[in-house]
């Protein structure tokens, strides 16, 4: 079996501690791509067309390391600081955080009426019932042209950043070896249902990932990156537009309480394709696991949910309805040696140290 891609009080200041966290830390690299093209260059290349081409191809990272016998029975040690995978330097243990950011105008906690179903255990993925309200509306999709040139699809989210202009999604959505390097063309459309912008359509700056997600890509700490909005003319910056979640990256800490996954799947695990449009959003919930117990190499987030490719670089948010912070990002799921999936298991990379690195490097 393989493992394939698929895929408080409110406030915007982030509070930091531990190594890694600050200045000076040993924080592991990053590589950062800008997108030239004007805006009215990129708008004019979504022509119905291609975003139907895009919706039709959710992007794939290709297949993840698989743990080695020696790993699976050789129990977790918590330790201060661990080796990567690869004996790169050790990955400092990180904490840092932030509280969401309503959009402009707005008072109070998320709306009260975009609580979702009562029982908070989804593992069926359901529609969300008011994507275009907050806290639902910082998610939307994220369509692009493949380095190889095919449209394809993502899912990402607003990120609450002092730029204003932030989204977070999976660095295979923004960097894929399988289609030659990063992506270009990119556009956001936050709070989609049907396609639909009701928000707008936000157009590419810049994006950044983790050095290790080029050099591997490492599936376990590296699945992860940024990537900045240029400001609307119309609309001025996207996080007043629409709010922004906040964030709580911390090292070895795959286990979290009613978290919920957000994301535009095309297809998923035991169920017909016809319940997936690929342009609607959908959510699961529950609590997030350790990937993997008895491997010390391994610290990604495992939620029960069968959303599978176009969900890419959607969120795994706690607090949705309160306060609500970006814990993880849908990063892949188990699969046969078809391409099937085999499991209700839904993956996220652990937000440590790589993704401090990440938003830190965002201006």
């Amino acid at each position: 079996m393989a493992a394939s891609a698929l895929l408080g009080a409110l406030g915007s200041t982030a509070q930091a501690a531990g190594p890694g966290a600050g200045e000076g830390s040993r924080l592991p690299g990053v590589q950062v791509d800008r997108d030239t093209a004007k805006s009215s260059t990129v708008r004019a290349y979504w022509t119905p067309e291609r975003r139907a081409e895009a919706m039709a191809n959710p992007a794939d990272a290709g297949t993840a390391h698989a743990p080695s016998a020696q790993q699976q029975r050789t129990p977790k040690q918590r330790t201060p600081e661990r080796s990567t995978p690869t004996g790169r330097a050790d990955l400092p243990d990180v904490s840092m955080s932030a509280g969401p950011t309503p959009p402009k105008g707005a008072t109070g906690s998320a709306d009260r009426n975009a609580r979702p179903a009562a029982d908070p255990e989804l593992s069926r993925s359901l529609r969300t019932p008011f994507p275009h309200r907050w806290p639902w509306r910082q998610t939307g999709l994220l369509l692009f042209q493949q380095a190889n040139g095919k449209p394809a699809q993502c899912t990402a989210s607003v990120i609450t950043h002092e730029n204003r202009s932030t989204l977070w999604t999976a660095a295979h959505c923004l960097y894929d070896k399988e289609s030659g390097g990063w992506t270009k063309n990119s556009i956001f459309l936050p709070g989609s249902k049907g396609g639909d912008a009701p928000y707008g359509v936000w157009v590419k700056d810049y994006s950044v990932v983790p050095q290790q997600w080029i050099d591997e890509p490492d599936y376990r700490y590296a699945d992860m990156g940024a990537m900045v909005v240029k400001k609307d003319e119309q609309r001025g910056y996207l996080q007043d537009e629409v709010g922004a979640y906040g964030y709580e990256f911390r090292s070895n800490s795959p286990e979290n309480d009613l978290v919920f996954s957000l994301g535009y799947p095309g297809r998923g695990y035991n169920r017909p394709d016809s319940d997936f449009s690929g342009e609607d959003q959908m959510y699961c919930a529950g609590d997030t696991v350790d990937a993997s117990e008895w491997n010390p190499l391994d610290d990604r987030l495992r939620m029960d949910c069968d959303m599978g490719g176009g969900a890419s670089g959607g969120p795994m948010v706690k607090n949705l309805v309160s306060a609500p912070q970006i814990v993880g990002t849908n990063s892949h799921r188990n699969v046969d040696s078809d391409g099937n999936y085999t499991d209700n298991h839904l993956y996220s990379s652990e937000h440590g140290a790589p993704a401090v690195a990440v938003y830190q490097a965002v201006e």
